[in-house]
């Protein structure tokens, strides 16, 4: 085996350990990140079998050639070079979507010593901001306090500002 083969082989097996670092890193942040932490995990996995299946080809080469010929040789390396770049591109590809992927938000920690404000169940209509009553003459009569508006039935569009999302 030549020095560039075993460089190669090198090479290649510190790629697969920073896989697996990675495969190890997101099986541990599964629960944090939910299908995220998943996606990057089958990403970096395919990743080291593209790594493994590299190495096992550089060992295998002169078998290979003696097996199947020089003269074809040729394609079955351009096969086998084919499918590694698929399992690489699909890896790639998993590890992109699994940055893209949504995340649950995170929950709201509790703060020791600052308690948190009780969070309302259900839909809520937002409040409207109480609107100064003009000044009316002494003379004529005041009309009473106008109760702010009731919660309105039906669906309520969680998109618009100001509309709260359920808690719990």
């Amino acid at each position: 085996m030549s020095l560039a083969n075993v460089l190669y082989i090198i090479l290649r097996l510190l790629m697969s350990s920073l896989l697996i670092v990675g495969v190890v890193l997101t099986a541990k942040a599964k629960a944090e990140h939910g299908r995220a932490a998943t996606l990057g995990m089958f990403g970096c996995l395919l990743l080291l079998f593209g790594e493994l299946l590299s190495i096992v080809r550089l060992m295998s080469q002169g078998s290979l050639m003696r097996a199947v010929g020089i003269n074809a040789f040729s394609m079955v390396l351009v096969a086998i070079e084919t499918i590694a770049t698929l399992i690489t591109a699909v890896g790639v590809g998993l590890l992109i979507w699994a940055v893209v992927a949504r995340r649950a938000p995170a929950q709201l920690r509790q703060t020791p010593g600052w308690p948190q404000p009780p969070q309302p169940h259900g839909w809520q209509q937002p409040q409207q901001p109480q609107q100064p009553q003009p000044q009316q003459p002494e003379w004529q009569p005041q009309s009473p306090p106008q109760p702010p508006p009731s919660r309105q039935p039906g669906w309520q569009d969680p998109e618009r500002p100001g509309w709260q999302s359920p808690q719990g």
